[in-house]
């Protein structure tokens, strides 16, 4: 019976090991490139010039107004700074809505002039606009981020995309080469060939598991090469 134990396990732990080469490997070459980037240059922020911080108020007799204007419940409200104005942005269970600080009337969504002046105002000044579009439709690299979304494709290190929401004029993704890169190995690390973002899927437990059978057949086997030396020592 040990013979034969010992016999099957060698055939798990050389098969297992054979499926799991490759993963392994890519576990190992993934996580090393993913701590070895700096996570705010994966971001983006290196392109982008700082956002302004200046400390803005709201008169609470102006809340009251708003809430007059709006139909359906207030879920929160941000008051910012944006393009040299003060905007108050009320987010309701259907959608963003954005008034001027000092008149109280409702603004539109952001139009193409408005991205060209957010991209002039926070992105470095060495990158040109190459093309705008917008989408109606979230791509795979802003996942994550809610429709409708202005794509600036910029000239320059990195082939940079900057998204920017239609409904708050906010950038809310930037998007490199090195971006790209680390999204590519996310990928290969937590197995996720399609939407790249669940690490809890059969998948993976299933590679995690085998990866837990192999390391408990070569403890086995270790063990098992030791008994003959035992053996000799004895006599």
């Amino acid at each position: 019976m040990p013979m034969r134990f010992r016999i099957l396990t060698r055939k798990i732990h050389k098969w297992v090991g054979l499926l799991l080469a490759i993963q392994i490997i890519f576990w190992f070459l993934s996580g090393f490139l993913m701590s070895f980037m700096p996570i705010e240059e994966i971001h983006g922020d290196h392109i982008l010039e700082p956002a302004d911080s200046e400390a803005v108020t709201l008169q609470p007799e102006n809340l009251q107004t708003l809430s007059a204007k709006i139909s359906t419940p207030i879920k929160s409200l941000q008051l910012k700074r944006w393009l040299d104005r003060t905007i108050i942005e009320l987010t309701t269970p259907d959608n963003v809505v954005r008034f001027d600080a000092d008149t109280l009337q409702a603004l539109p969504d952001i139009d193409e002039n408005q991205v060209r002046q957010v991209i002039a105002l926070r992105v470095l000044p060495h990158y040109d606009i190459k093309a705008i579009h917008y989408l109606s439709q979230v791509p795979s690299e802003a996942r994550g981020r809610e429709a409708p979304l202005w794509q600036v494709e910029l000239l320059g290190d990195e082939n940079p995309n900057v998204y920017i929401s239609a409904q708050t004029g906010d950038i809310v993704a930037v998007r490199t080469d090195r971006w790209r890169l680390f999204d590519f190995v996310w990928m290969l690390h937590i197995m996720d060939y399609d939407e790249r973002s669940d690490f809890n899927h059969p998948l993976l437990y299933i590679t995690a598991l085998s990866a837990l059978l192999f390391t408990i057949s070569g403890i086995i086997l270790l063990f098992f090469s030791f008994k003959p030396n035992r053996k000799k020592a004895r006599s």
